[in-house]
């Protein structure tokens, strides 16, 4: 049975991983998979708006119905204040529409590693690779997963939330891996119980 198209919002750094964005776009066109709905950069202005009125610009009028969350992730990812609005803004329930399942795929200029989300997973990713138990100390990924955001980190330490990372490697030439696993991201969506209790980001830095 084929696995079900998904509405996907791509999170990047315009500036640096453009090129990888158009590369998955076009990697994937004949699938029909993403719709994009990517803020550019500085295109919000959050002079006076709290936190809600953030998340909510960006759910409404940007994100839309999108059910899942790529997370393109690079060098500076985590420095960039309208990625951090936009995973905060998966993470939520709104009035009419539900959180998004979110899946992190790593860039190739960063030190990568990869976390699967079962067995299923683990095949997907490279069944040569030698698995461990994932370690949910906070400070333990904090030091082994430094180039991630912070709210990311947070989620991955708890125990009821699942976000997988892949590496490009993996999906770029291969869309078929690529679309089971936005499927399996979208299929936890409802049942993480994310952490959204962090600040907003307020500066690139």
């Amino acid at each position: 049975m084929p696995v079900q198209k998904h509405k996907v919002f791509i999170s990047y750094y315009h500036e640096d991983d453009q090129d990888f964005k158009n590369a998955l776009l076009e990697a994937n066109e004949d699938f029909n998979l993403f719709d994009d709905y990517s803020v550019h950069e500085d295109e919000i202005n959050d002079e006076g708006l709290t936190s809600e009125q953030i998340r909510r610009i960006i759910r409404d009028k940007y994100m839309q119905e999108a059910t899942v969350l790529v997370l393109l992730c690079g060098q500076n990812t985590k420095r960039r204040k309208h990625i951090d609005w936009e995973i905060h803004t998966a993470m939520y329930d709104s009035d009419t529409n539900p959180k998004m399942g979110i899946l992190v795929i790593n860039l190739p200029n960063i030190n990568q590693s990869m976390i699967a989300c079962g067995n299923n997973e683990e095949q997907i990713m490279g069944s040569q690779i030698h698995w461990t138990t994932l370690n949910k100390d906070k400070s333990y990924l904090q030091s082994h997963y430094s180039y991630l955001p912070n709210r990311i980190i947070t989620n991955i330490a708890r125990d009821d939330v699942s976000i997988s990372i892949v590496d490009w490697d993996v999906i770029a030439n291969d869309a078929n891996k690529l679309i089971e696993l936005v499927d399996n991201a979208f299929n936890r969506r409802k049942t993480n119980n994310y952490d959204h209790s962090e600040p907003l980001r307020k500066n690139n830095n």
